[in-house]
């Protein structure tokens, strides 16, 4: 017997991922940070990006970059601080500074859709080809405290790290 398919009616823009005021798609964006350098992804030959990906009707924007990460890296985030967020050409960013371990080894899973990983440095991001959305907030999170985090959760202590941002730029 065949299977019939479902179909439902979309109400709103908010059930396509986008933002029913502005109608750009929502994306959870990660600031992954250890000893100085920033954690950047990109498909085969394309800008760098920083990680994250799009939240899903009814997710919750923190929830959404945890995910994303770990579907990217395989990386269980040990804590997580919303900062901001930032319009860009497509997107409506929620940005999120996420701690690791420092013994976790980060790399792309085989079925991630991205395919090369960088850790660089915060002073060397000009020399590398990113997006301008993500050097917009690369640079607004590099600011200093004005976007320190408001909302976080932590698992095993590590909201210090997570608070700490690029606060510790130059020790």
């Amino acid at each position: 017997m065949a299977r019939r398919a479902s179909y439902r009616t979309i109400k709103s823009n908010n059930e396509l991922g986008c933002n029913t005021e502005t109608g750009m798609r929502e994306r959870a964006t990660v600031l992954l940070v250890r000893h100085q350098s920033v954690l950047l992804v990109r498909e085969r030959g394309g800008p760098w990006l920083l990680p994250g990906g799009a939240v899903a009707f009814d997710e919750l924007t923190i929830i959404a970059a945890i995910r994303a990460l770990h579907e990217d890296t395989g990386v269980q985030a040990s804590a997580a601080a919303f900062l901001f967020q930032q319009v860009s050409a497509h997107h409506l960013h929620h940005v999120f500074r996420i701690a690791i371990p420092d013994d976790v080894h980060v790399r792309p899973k085989a079925d991630a859709r991205f395919h090369e990983l960088l850790w660089i440095d915060a002073r060397q991001l000009a020399n590398v080809s990113a997006t301008p959305g993500t050097r917009a907030i690369l640079t607004r999170a590099m600011g200093g405290g004005r976007d320190s985090p408001r909302h976080a959760w932590s698992h095993g202590g590590a909201e210090s790290e997570v608070a700490a941002g690029f606060s510790r730029r130059g020790r």
